[in-house]
């Protein structure tokens, strides 16, 4: 393994690190179902790679003495998050897993999948009624290192809701009796990230709470 390789695969993970998550997801299919109210539930299946280790083996920080520790303590972070019902190793920082998660969005809030320090999805609720999903971007120049370096970023997301949809960059729009289906595919690292804004609706059984 060459130095100049070495440098270039320090250089996309400085990068990667200053993403709002340390985990890049790969080979997944994610839906996420929300209704008119802010209900929701998000489910994950897929692999996670978890970026900062690639640091380590690059610089050699990694032997046959401590890989295995090192491997043991990004499973301990996933596994203390009740959301992730399954979890296998598959070796060098990537894990696949299973995850799930319901709740209802405040007046004003932000939910985050994984997490609000890990995150690959933002649930952001506002004052003015609106519901704003986002997933997390990568910049041009991080996206041209990690396929160079071949750190894939493949799936599927869906949002299913019978929510007033005001705008959205999916790929796809499917009816679905009262609801509609919106898809992303995503290719790879360059593959523009989901957003979708909806309006949300007053539910007069359940008043909103302040969050």
């Amino acid at each position: 393994m060459t130095r100049s390789f070495l440098a270039r695969v320090a250089t996309v993970v400085a990068l990667t690190l200053g993403l709002a998550s340390c985990y890049i997801p790969d080979n997944f299919h994610s839906e996420l179902r929300l209704s008119r109210f802010g209900d929701w539930a998000v489910t994950f299946d897929g692999d996670l790679i978890y970026a900062p280790i690639m640091h380590d083996y690059a610089e050699g920080k990694i032997t046959a003495d401590n890989e295995e520790e090192k491997n043991q303590n990004i499973y301990k972070d996933l596994v203390r998050d009740p959301a992730i019902k399954a979890i296998q190793r598959i070796g060098k920082g990537r894990f696949n897993i299973k995850y799930e998660r319901m709740g209802r969005l405040g007046k004003v809030q932000l939910s985050a999948l994984l997490r609000r320090d890990a995150r690959l999805l933002a649930l952001k609720s506002a004052e003015d009624g609106t519901i704003t999903i986002a997933g997390n971007g990568v910049r041009p120049g991080d996206a041209q290192r990690m396929t160079e370096l071949g750190i894939g970023m493949r799936g599927e997301f869906r949002i299913t809701t019978d929510g007033n949809v005001l705008r959205h960059n999916a790929n796809e729009v499917r009816p679905f009796g009262q609801y509609r289906v919106y898809i992303w595919k995503v290719e790879n690292a360059f593959s523009p990230s989901p957003i979708l804004v909806m309006q949300r609706e007053d539910d007069p059984q359940r008043p909103l709470e302040e969050k």
